[in-house]
């Protein structure tokens, strides 16, 4: 496409298609924590902050049925309906920790078993060199564009989130994301960004302002 494309806001998921992820393709896998982002944006429908049963009912759906059920005889379609169905009651019954009938954000991020938490390799080591900024850049940037922005921003921020020990949830994800816009003056992350972000004295500044968030919740 010609022109210059906006940042992708993780409130304009829904009508993204994902943003390329192939949900079929979560089944076997660890989730990226962008492409965990990508499904909670997508499937909060209604910007409530946790997934209700039926959002959460439609994801396994996804995941569980072939895409195309003209291509299944009626049989066949029970089978797959009763297999999600189970999978939906039986992650329900396991993570749903406060028995509340939805997920937050922390329950399905065990329920869907994310990647170990990739900053924690990159925050750890003695000196953080280029090499280690350009490989955040692209382990979050999954459009390709030198920027981190949206749900990819939403992505780095929960992993700072983990890092800093935090429970993942809605709103510390969005104060988290303020946070660190206010830190860099914009909304998207560079490879300058990453570097000023992850230095030394800011993470210790960042983790201050986090757990100040989370308490503030």
């Amino acid at each position: 496409e010609e022109g210059v494309k906006m940042p992708m806001s993780s409130r304009e998921l829904d009508t993204a298609d994902l943003a390329g992820v192939d949900i079929k393709k979560l089944r076997n896998k660890k989730l990226t924590s962008t492409e965990f982002m990508q499904v909670w944006f997508h499937y909060d429908k209604d910007r409530s902050g946790y997934l209700e049963y039926v959002e959460f009912s439609q994801f396994m759906k996804d995941l569980f049925l072939k895409k195309n059920c003209a291509d299944i005889t009626p049989e066949q379609l029970v089978v797959q309906v009763e297999k999600y169905t189970k999978e939906v009651i039986n992650l329900m019954d396991t993570y749903d920790e406060n028995r509340d009938g939805r997920f937050e954000m922390n329950e399905l991020a065990k329920a869907l078993k994310i990647e170990e938490n990739y900053l924690n390799k990159i925050i750890n080591k003695k000196s953080i060199k280029d090499k280690h900024i350009q490989s955040v850049l692209r382990h979050y940037n999954s459009n390709v564009n030198d920027t981190i922005e949206g749900p990819e921003l939403d992505a780095f921020v929960c992993d700072l989130a983990r890092y800093f020990g935090l429970k993942i949830s809605s709103p510390v994800v969005k104060a988290g994301v303020q946070r660190v816009n206010e830190c860099i003056g914009t909304d998207t992350v560079d490879k300058a960004a990453i570097r000023t972000l992850l230095s030394r004295d800011n993470i210790e500044s960042l983790r201050k302002s986090f757990l100040e968030s989370s308490a503030e919740q």
